[in-house]
């Protein structure tokens, strides 16, 4: 049950576009106890059906930019492969350190960054 409740709070995460795994990957480790290969490995298969359903959404209501998509996803292919590889070779407590790294510094970057919009807007009146 415990797994069930788990997945309905990231599926919820993932449609608001806020990025589940962020979430998920430490439930998996520290509630379910997995290893943190497994967690980020179960974090993408499980992510491929949601991501599926959020992306028809955001098709129906116009929200995507294919062009930029097509950049991302040429680029993130290629990565997905390398940071997998890397993964699978690194030591558990090893890739739990970046992992924590990771998200501490993106924890910092959210609370201290200007919106983004806010930085757009000053930019296009400096032009």
């Amino acid at each position: 049950m415990l797994i069930v409740g788990i997945s309905v709070a990231m599926g919820i995460l993932l449609g608001m576009g806020v990025g589940g795994g962020k979430l998920l990957i430490p439930a998996l480790v520290l509630i379910i106890g997995i290893s943190q290969q497994t967690a980020q490995g179960t974090t993408l298969a499980v992510f491929l059906p949601i991501s599926l359903i959020a992306i028809y959404t955001h098709i129906r209501e116009k929200n995507i930019s294919y062009k930029v998509a097509l950049y991302l996803i040429a680029g993130s292919v290629v990565g997905a492969f390398i940071g997998a590889q890397v993964a699978a070779s690194l030591d558990t407590d090893y890739l739990r350190k970046i992992y924590g790294g990771f998200m501490l510094a993106i924890g910092f970057y959210e609370m201290f960054s200007k919106d983004p919009k806010t930085r757009y807007r000053a930019h296009e009146n400096k032009s």
